[in-house]
């Protein structure tokens, strides 16, 4: 575990400069499950303003005890023994330092979670979690009701971690999430869909299973859509997409160029992919070639088409836009290209010069 080791070297540093110091969380979970992680966060009562003084590092929210560490090519949080004062908006505490490990593990999530690693690999377990991780249980450190409603986002985590490790939620522990799911209407946006994304491309879909059998998304039912409508091959880039066109409506957090790839999605499709409106919009259907053959579009025979292009371009044309524009005036000279791209694309006009003057003398435009 190379970098477990080097969060090893780290503590025994901090411990050579007289702290405590210990390599927690998720880390050594996934020690503990042979999985290797570069993801290796330390916890110390080393003040912050020494931590810097002895490693190169970066601010990542001193007001909130914490620093980033670089050391042997990776990025390692280090956190002070802390204590979580008063809660609110089920979201975000009031902190406060302690002096040891054990009033710092009972603020953490859950047991297998709270598990620590000292200097010489020594599992630190105040909590039962090495049971609970031998037994595949999720299980909230504590008075489980009170941990949820303290911050709702643990809801989310129990159920990823759930599909993640592939771990059934204690008794206790799924009671209060049932009782408390109304809360993740408190949550924003962005933390909802990092953990729903997260929840859709786990190993498992124990998680998913949750939250349809006991309805745990009713009050956030523009995330139940994502459940419904989702499959594994999906493009993670894509999922927003995916979601427009089985639910018919832009999620809430949808980035401007999404939109666009909506609006253009609904055109090609309104379209019955008609031969002018690739030729517009061939690099949209490039882009979204990979969603069109996901939701049934034959792809192949369009790209068949595509190939026979008698154009790629206005600049292929055997006549000039300058000379068109010589021709006509105002909004004429649009209506004369397009009508010489559409009938070339249909096969009805030849891209050559005479052919193309003889079609403008022959139109009205």
């Amino acid at each position: 575990m190379k970098y477990i080791d080097s969060g090893i070297e780290i503590v025994k540093r901090i411990e050579s400069l007289g702290y405590q110091a210990y390599v927690v969380g998720g880390a050594v979970r996934d020690m503990l499950l042979n999985v290797e992680t570069n993801d290796v966060d330390i916890t110390t009562n080393m003040p912050i303003e020494e931590i810097k003084k002895h490693f190169d590092t970066k601010d990542t929210g001193s007001d909130f005890f914490s620093v980033t560490i670089y050391y042997l090519d990776n990025y390692y949080e280090i956190t002070n023994f802390r204590y979580d004062m008063a809660y609110y908006d089920h979201r975000h505490p009031d902190v406060g330092l302690v002096n040891n490990y054990y009033e710092d593990s009972k603020r953490r999530d859950f047991t297998i979670n709270a598990l620590a690693l000292d200097s010489n690999h020594n599992v630190i377990d105040y909590h039962n979690g090495l049971d609970d991780l031998n037994k595949h249980i999720i299980r909230a450190i504590g008075v489980a009701d009170k941990r949820f409603q303290e911050d709702a986002l643990r809801i989310l985590r129990a159920l990823y971690f759930s599909s993640k490790l592939d771990f059934n939620i204690e008794d206790a522990t799924l009671a209060a999430i049932i009782k408390n799911k109304k809360l993740l209407s408190k949550l924003s946006h962005e933390r909802i869909i990092y953990y729903v994304i997260k929840l859709l491309y786990s190993k498992t879909d124990k998680g998913i299973d949750y939250i349809n059998k006991y309805d745990l998304f009713e009050y956030i039912p523009d995330y139940k859509l994502y459940l419904s409508m989702f499959k594994k091959e999906f493009d993670l880039n894509d999922i927003n997409i995916y979601y427009y066109y089985y639910n018919k409506k832009i999620p809430p957090f949808a980035k401007k160029d999404e939109k666009r790839l909506m609006d253009k999605l609904d055109l090609l499709i309104n379209s019955n992919f008609d031969n002018y409106v690739l030729f517009n919009n061939y690099n949209y259907y490039v882009r979204l070639k990979d969603v069109l053959r996901n939701i049934g579009i034959d792809t192949h025979n369009i790209d068949v088409r595509i190939n026979n292009f008698k154009i790629r371009s206005i600049k292929d044309l055997a006549i000039s836009s300058e000379e068109i524009a010589k021709k006509y005036n105002g909004s004429k000279i649009k209506k004369a290209i397009d009508l010489i791209i559409i009938n070339i694309l249909n096969d009805k006009l030849s891209n050559d010069y005479d052919s193309i003057i003889k079609f403008l003398k022959d139109e009205k435009i």
